[in-house]
């Protein structure tokens, strides 16, 4: 989508010390704002162009070790800017709601995260075929998030373990899909996840 830039924002330049972003001062963010306020697509896709670099950066600021997600969050919170825009009359409150927004963002997403893993804690506890591996959190994050990356295992087993995790299902239905019996498949996890733990505490 082409940039459209506030024809007005060019008639006035900035004075002396003023805040401003892509040649943007006070005034003209008040413009653009009030153009989002009124459904201006252009001036959304405008704040984008000359903001996206802040709220990614913000965003995995937010999220501390869980950068991983943050473009879902950086995601998440062009969302509700879109949804609910405000006019802004300056750089610095622009700047002030946008990071309030991620970092609204960041914290809900957190929050699924955390109530994801309660979720596959419980389920780990109650499915009488739950394997080892599953009472290993921190391995059960990372193969969740890329098995790919988890040293130790043969192609064989991240694709197992990438099918169990993104699937959620039980060692039986993934002994259905592969079409070996469920003792084999729980063993082969077993062995593997032992294997993977192992590696991790050597390098450790």
């Amino acid at each position: 989508m082409p940039l459209m830039t506030d024809p007005a924002a060019k008639s006035v330049a900035p004075r002396a010390g003023q805040p401003t972003i892509g040649g943007l001062d006070d005034g003209a963010v008040d413009r653009l704002t009030t153009r989002m306020m009124r459904g201006d697509r252009d001036a959304y896709a405008e704040l984008f162009h000359l903001r996206c670099d802040l709220v990614d950066g913000e965003a995995r600021r937010s999220l501390g070790r869980r950068s991983d997600l943050g473009a879902d969050v950086a995601q998440d919170a062009w969302v509700r800017v879109a949804r609910a825009p405000r006019r802004c009359g300056s750089v610095v409150s622009l700047d002030a709601w946008l990071r309030r927004i991620v970092r609204s963002a960041a914290i809900d997403m957190l929050r699924t995260e955390l109530a994801q893993r309660n979720r596959e804690r419980r389920v780990a506890q109650t499915r009488p075929e739950a394997v080892a591996f599953l009472d290993d959190f921190e391995l059960l994050q990372q193969l969740r998030q890329d098995a790919r990356r988890v040293a130790g295992l043969s192609g064989e087993e991240q694709s197992m373990f990438e099918l169990l995790i993104r699937s959620q299902g039980t060692v039986a239905q993934l002994a259905g899909w592969m079409g070996l019996g469920p003792a084999a498949v729980d063993s082969r996890l077993r062995r593997a996840a032992e294997r993977a733990r192992a590696r991790r505490s050597e390098d450790a």
